[in-house]
């Protein structure tokens, strides 16, 4: 019991103080379910099995992107005989540790694309779907991916690693949190490990607890003033403020997750009732924030701005202005929220009743000169023609396509 509540507790002070070196990586997130085995498995797969050895894996340096020259990552690679013995439905999971210290202690990830379903240590997994005792991988095949730069180990610097991979029956799985699961669990088919090094130049979440819960307050109050752009606080954005605390105290143990759930509250309630006085000043918070918040603890509130704007299916224009100057107080990178603006925006419908909206929409500055709005427009239409040739029928390639109707109007109103 004492090993358990240890290994809990390993994980305090890790939510304010995960890094994000780039924002660039949520882009690669989305990028990351196509490079894992997308368009391979039924090619790899083999019904004649004769030769074929025991599954067995692999790391493989990769990059994410179309041409290669996205963020670096490792691929996961399998190729060999699944070792079932009569039809499955299989999923393979990856999790991460950190065994610096001599012991293994849970790896965070810094984005949700890369997070357990109900926790935040690292996870990603990739479905195969059915299949029987007498296939496998011929050849060597992505099926899962350790993004080096989105692990948040227990402390910085040179640190040693080992990715646990395990393949389930998703029929009878076994239930992972923190990486941990029943290793006696009918549901866990087979399990491997891969080690190897890096070294971390932020914090650890051991080494960065000192003011997590002040940020974390900050974050929900200008989360909050995001979603009192227009004066009013829809259920969707008050549940999603919600669903962040509740997701920011999931590690704790019992006293200190209800001591968080407190304090967190009270600044979501205390932030609401000052929006309705007038008396919450986005300035006062942004820049307290940056007293006491690392860069990664900035991109983290604006992952939670964004979300906010999300929460209705609307792109609102005020709320993208506010949000930008957000940014820009918290002293961002702009190319960098854009991508992330941008992968919020392909799930939804834009909104572009007004000539501020269109400007909002397309992260054009109505300052700059005329050739660097001609330049900015080239080059979104670039990238959202690439992305629609990429999107099955539906909702994100409709978002894509009115996006590039955007443009087109835009590049009329600046010709």
């Amino acid at each position: 019991m004492e090993g358990i509540v240890g290994f809990i507790l390993l994980v305090i002070g890790w939510l304010i103080f995960r890094w994000i070196l780039s924002a660039g990586f949520r882009t690669a997130g989305a990028a990351a379910k196509a490079a894992i085995g997308k368009g391979t498995f039924s090619e790899n797969m083999n019904l004649a099995f004769k030769g074929m050895g025991s599954l067995e894996a692999r790391f493989v340096p990769a990059r994410f992107g179309e041409n290669g020259d996205g963020p670096p990552y490792k691929a996961l690679q399998v190729k060999g005989l699944f070792p079932i013995r009569s039809q499955k439905n299989i999923r393979f999971v990856t999790s991460v540790f950190d065994e610096t210290d001599g012991e293994f202690k849970p790896v965070l990830g810094v984005i949700d694309t890369f997070q357990e379903p109900h926790s935040v240590a690292y996870q990603t997994y990739s479905d195969i779907g059915a299949v029987s005792a007498d296939q496998g991988f011929v050849q060597w095949t992505t099926i899962g991916a350790v993004v080096p730069e989105l692990l948040s180990p227990p402390r910085g610097g040179r640190r040693k690693f080992v990715a646990i991979l395990i393949m389930v029956d998703l029929d009878n799985m076994p239930a992972i949190h923190l990486g941990t699961h029943d290793k006696d669990h009918p549901g866990l088919l087979w399990v491997t490990s891969l080690k190897f090094e890096h070294t971390v130049n932020e914090k650890g979440y051991e080494e960065a607890a000192e003011h997590q819960d002040q940020a974390r307050s900050l974050s929900i109050q200008i989360g909050m003033a995001v979603a009192m752009a227009d004066g009013s606080l829809d259920d969707t954005e008050g549940n999603v403020l919600k669903d962040w605390i509740v997701r920011a105290i999931s590690p704790f143990a019992d006293e200190k997750r209800e001591r968080l759930k407190e304090i967190y509250n009270n600044a979501m309630k205390e932030a609401f009732e000052k929006a309705i006085k007038g008396f919450l000043t986005l300035s006062d918070l942004t820049s307290a924030l940056n007293k006491i918040a690392e860069r990664s603890v900035r991109y983290e509130t604006i992952e939670l701005c964004f979300d906010v704007m999300a929460a209705d299916g609307v792109a609102d224009p005020e709320e993208l202005k506010i949000i930008r100057k957000i940014s820009e107080a918290l002293e961002l990178d702009l190319d960098e929220i854009e991508k992330m603006r941008d992968q919020k925006i392909i799930g939804l419908s834009a909104n572009v009743s007004s000539q501020a909206s269109l400007e909002d929409l397309l992260g054009i500055d109505t300052d700059w000169e005329a050739d660097k709005i001609k330049k900015h427009l080239r080059m979104e239409f670039q990238k959202w023609n690439n992305r629609i040739n990429t999107l099955e029928e539906g909702e994100e390639r409709a978002n894509a396509q009115r996006m590039l109707d955007l443009i087109a109007k835009a590049r009329k109103k600046y010709a």
